[in-house]
């Protein structure tokens, strides 16, 4: 029997010792898609977790099960959509498996975090993105029976944990980095002790955005007992450490259902004076160790009462400081006679009733004497009663508190009394009475070799009434040197009300110098400024613009000026420049300098300055004369959003709208896009945005052009034009290939040789390269030619094999006077006459943008010289008999594009043509045969081809007349019948 029993208990325990390695595995899968069913119906957050890094086991911690999860984590959903709420590297679970099995009792023995991230967040309006539980449809009322099962944990522990708590409803933050936690207590007990020990590296604490607390190392160790059910905790042996400032707590804090109440003191019996140094920023380094110190320091407070929503607990901190002292291990001189006595006391939880009074503050900078006392016994309204006396050798102080590349001389002294109140809403202020002065100083970085030197100044401010608008600040005698170069002003500031100033300034000061000591990032300046200004005025007037009451006067002047920044692809000089304020305008007297490759040469006025400085809608208005022997308006032009591998397009140059300038100008040479334009002189008007051009006469290969008109930017990316254009003698050919309008309106004038003459008006719309966007064109005017020709064309040759004639294979054109006009993508030209080789032609017509031509030709063709298809269509209506030398006239349609043009006769104006030549030449022979028969009969010979205008009445001559016109009207009659 014993045998057989023996036998049935190993089979189980082989059975159990299977399962436990296979079931894990073989349900995986099973458990995890359970979990996340659950967590779907239960959390509203994305809970990561990976099967494959799942894992329960009895072995690792035998009889507990273990249940180990990595990589795991909490994502956030809106309004924290993507946050990481909770991630960790391993979560580890023992649990006791009796308990699971048999007992009425769940006990966790350990719980594991490795490497957690916490991020609590809570926005302003209270949302908070812990809160991911969703409530359940089903939930019913509880009772207060509960059941036999309960929970217990027999430990935890935290490994290496990132804690981060941003409260924005408060504001409040608290983040710990690399903390490290451990604790342990019986949750199956009414009352029980929690014992914990933590560890950070580092701890920030900022509360309404001031820091208290930055990247200090804490450590904290307590016994807290837990009752009434896990709201109560009393603190029993406990230690807090910040840096190497420790404290210790006594008394409770408990959680009710709508505040939190507490009784909580705090003291620090053991620590020196040198625990509290720690707490100074910068000075818990690794050298602290090595600091000598001295001193005693007493730290006590309480925290008592409630804290809710609407209330505040009442509140005490008493530090005090005697007879302290430290001193760096390398420096000869100490801090000393270090004694402080703080109470900062608030008795009924309202934070305006705080009182904060700093009875005593004194110590020793080596012989330097510092000495505060302060008390403000409430926070709002304000109630101040300080002062503050030092007189402090900044060498002395540069030698106790060194900084690396910082060299510091000189005597500072203040001497500061304020008693009053502070008060925002009714315009208030403490009276003050203060008085400031620095003599001998010197200060020399190591980024700048050349030191500040001479540096002083005395200075004082005064308020006796305490009425904001009776407040006195002056700063006199101010002076310093700069490598040679003295600077010195004086300033008076009075009524914080209506701000009032008179400010003098008078000196020298190098630019390259002063932003080597102060750099600005992407920027550099050099030259040497110098100035005697005086400035007056009220902060009312300023923002009422009523800038004739801103009396500014002076005089200044600029040498060697050079301005370098990242945004600008070109360098700014100045050579000089000499100027003059009043308050009215400033007159530039000669301004010599360069713009990336332009030189300039200025000289005029400026008015207006005052309200154009400090109000974006004022204009500055001002006359200038403007000189350069070269202007390269290429640098200027505003980029483009495209922009090619090759070359880098040109853009639209912009016209400032809040100026009011007339420039007159005379510039040799302008650079724009690819034009060189030489001797540019007259008058620029740029004004809303607005260039007007009056009288600009300029040379532009090899033309003489003059321009009035306007250039409008006021719609940057639709910028306009508007010019009356006048050119004289520019080659034909130059101007088709250097504008686009000749180029693509007239094309034909880049095959032709010779100049021609215009005046002619245009409008339209410039692209965003400043090329003009020929949809747009509209322009009218006259064009003359002088003299010009074309040959070899399509143009000429597709005319000459239509008509046969000799020598027609040259146009040529001298003292042209053509009318012409562009409008709805389409030029326009009025009859203008031209010669086909010796034959005399009448052209007009258009030619489109598409390329498209449609042009008429008139000439008029002696008919022995037509070609057969021509001399075959005349004889049609001419009955087959016509005088070779009888000028027959020609018309010819030129259709098609400019490069696939089409030639053709006009047939019906041809047949019209035609007959009207036929009729006139009959007429003609029949006059003469009569002519001659009644002079035969007469005996008298007559030439109809003469007249004289001066003959006297032959009758011989008379009868011939009438016989003439006998036989005229019997040729009419035979005709009409």
């Amino acid at each position: 029997m014993l045998k057989k029993i023996l036998i049935i208990l190993g089979i189980v325990f082989v059975v159990l010792l299977a399962a436990a390695f296979i079931l894990p595995v073989v349900f995986k899968d099973d458990i995890k898609a359970a979990i996340d069913k659950e967590l779907a119906k239960s959390v509203n957050a994305d809970v990561v977790f990976d099967a494959d890094n799942f894992s329960l086991t009895l072995f690792r911690n035998f009889p507990n099960i273990t249940v180990e999860m990595r990589d795991f984590g909490v994502i956030n959903r809106e309004p924290f959509a993507g946050e990481v709420l909770f991630a960790t590297e391993r979560l580890e679970v023992e649990v006791n498996l009796k308990d699971v099995l048999f007992g009425d009792q769940l006990r966790l023995k350990g719980i594991t975090l490795v490497s957690p991230l916490i991020n609590i967040k809570v926005l302003e309006d209270g949302r908070a993105n812990y809160d991911i539980a969703i409530a359940s449809e089903e939930q019913e009322e509880t009772t207060e029976e509960s059941g036999d099962f309960s929970f217990g944990i027999d430990h935890w522990q935290v490994i290496d944990a990132d804690i981060t708590y941003d409260d924005r409803s408060l504001p409040f933050l608290l983040s710990l980095k690399s903390v490290n936690h451990s604790g342990s207590g019986d949750f199956t007990q009414d009352v029980f002790d929690l014992k914990t020990t933590t560890t950070a590296d580092t701890v920030t604490v900022k509360y309404d955005g001031v820091e208290y607390l930055t990247n200090k190392r804490a450590a904290i160790d307590a016994i807290i007992s837990i009752s009434e059910e896990y709201t109560k905790y009393t603190f029993k042996e406990n230690s807090a450490k910040v840096n190497d400032f420790a404290m210790s707590f006594d008394g409770w804090f408990k959680m009710n259902e709508n505040d939190y109440g507490m009784d909580i003191s705090f003291n620090s019996p053991e620590n020196t004076f040198k625990s509290l140094l720690s707490l100074v920023p910068g000075m818990y380094s690794e050298s602290f160790t090595n600091i000598k110190t001295d001193g005693e320091l007493q730290f006590a407070g309480f925290v008592k009462g409630t804290y809710s929503e609407t209330q505040m607990p009442a509140f005490q901190v008493n530090l005090n400081v005697m007879e302290a002292m430290f001193q760096y291990p390398d420096l000869p001189t100490p801090v000393s006679n270090i004694n402080l006595n703080m109470l900062v006391d608030n008795k009924d939880g309202n934070i305006d009733n705080t009182v904060i009074d700093v009875k005593k503050f004194h110590m020793d900078f080596g012989s330097n004497p510092f000495d505060a006392r302060a008390l403000i016994s409430k926070l709002y309204p304000t109630e101040v009663d300080a002062n503050v006396n030092a007189k402090l050798n900044l060498a002395e102080l540069s030698k106790m508190f060194p900084v690396e590349g910082l060299e510091m001389r000189g005597n500072y002294a203040i001497d500061l009394t304020a008693k009053g109140v502070y008060d925002s809403l009714k315009k208030t202020i403490p009276s003050i009475n203060a008085i400031m002065s620095l003599a001998n100083g010197y200060v020399k970085t190591s980024e700048f070799p050349l030191p500040l030197q001479d540096l002083k100044f005395n200075s004082s401010v005064k308020n006796t009434s305490g009425r904001m608008a009776e407040t006195f600040i002056a700063v006199n005698d101010f002076s310093m040197v700069m490598d040679g170069e003295k600077f010195s002003a004086d300033m008076l500031i009075q009524n914080l009300e209506d701000i009032t100033w008179d400010v003098k300034a008078n000196g020298g000061i190098d630019l390259e110098k002063i932003t080597k000591i102060f750099p600005v990032e992407g920027m550099t300046l050099a030259g040497k400024v110098k100035a005697d200004l005086q400035t007056k005025g009220k902060m009312s007037d300023l923002e009422a613009e009523r800038y004739e009451k801103l009396p500014t006067s002076g005089s200044a002047s600029l040498r060697e000026f050079k301005y370098t920044s990242t945004d600008l692809p070109y360098v700014v000089t100045l050579a000089q420049a000499d100027m003059s304020f009043d308050p009215r305008k400033i007159d530039l007297k000669q301004v010599t300098g360069t713009i990336g490759k332009s030189d300039f040469n200025l000289n005029g006025s400026v008015s207006n300055y005052m309200g154009y400085l400090f109000s974006p809608n004022q204009l500055l208005k001002g006359s200038m004369n403007f000189s350069s022997t070269l202007l390269d308006l290429n640098e200027f032009m505003a980029e483009t959003e495209e922009t090619t591998e090759a070359t880098e397009p040109y853009g639209v140059i912009p016209v400032p709208e809040n100026i009011d300038f007339l420039m007159k100008s005379s510039i040799a040479t302008v650079k724009m896009m690819d034009f060189n334009i030489t001797n540019a002189k007259g008058d620029i008007v740029v004004k809303d945005g607005v260039a007007n051009l009056s009288g600009l006469s300029f040379n532009l290969l090899g033309g003489a052009f003059t321009v009035n008109g306007a250039y409008n930017t006021k719609d940057i990316q639709h910028p306009k034009y508007d010019f009356a254009l006048k050119i004289e003698n520019m080659a034909l050919a130059q101007a088709a290939s250097a504008f686009s309008i000749v180029k693509n309106y007239a094309p034909v004038a880049g095959l032709m040789s010779g100049n021609f003459s215009t005046d002619f008006k245009l409008s339209g719309e410039l692209l965003q390269d400043m090329m003009p966007n020929l949809k747009t064109v509209n322009g009218e005017g006259l064009v003359k030619v002088a003299q010009a020709a074309l040959k070899e064309s399509k143009l000429v040759s597709g005319i000459t094999s239509l008509t046969k004639l000799d020598d027609s294979n040259e146009v040529t054109m001298k003292d042209v006077l053509m009318s012409a006009s562009i409008k709805d993508g389409k030029l326009s030209v009025k009859p203008f006459n031209v010669k086909f080789g010796q034959y005399t032609t009448s052209v007009a017509g258009s030619t489109g943008i598409d390329g498209s031509i449609n042009y008429s030709l008139k000439m008029d063709v002696p008919a022995g010289k037509m070609g057969a298809q021509l001399s075959s269509f005349v004889s049609q209506y001419t009955g087959g008999t016509s005088d070779p030398n009888a000028m027959i006239p020609v018309n010819i349609g030129l259709g098609g594009t400019f490069l696939d043009p089409k030639p053709q006769l006009l047939m019906t104006e041809q047949k019209q043509q035609a007959q009207q030549a036929v009729t006139s030449a009959v007429k003609q022979e029949a006059e003469k045969k009569a002519t001659e028969l009644v002079s035969g009969l007469l005996g008298t010979k007559s030439d109809t081809t003469k007249t004289d205008s001066t003959k006297t009445t032959d009758p011989k001559q008379k009868v011939v007349d009438d016989g003439v016109k006998t036989i005229q009207n019997l040729l009419k009659k035979k005709k009409g019948n």
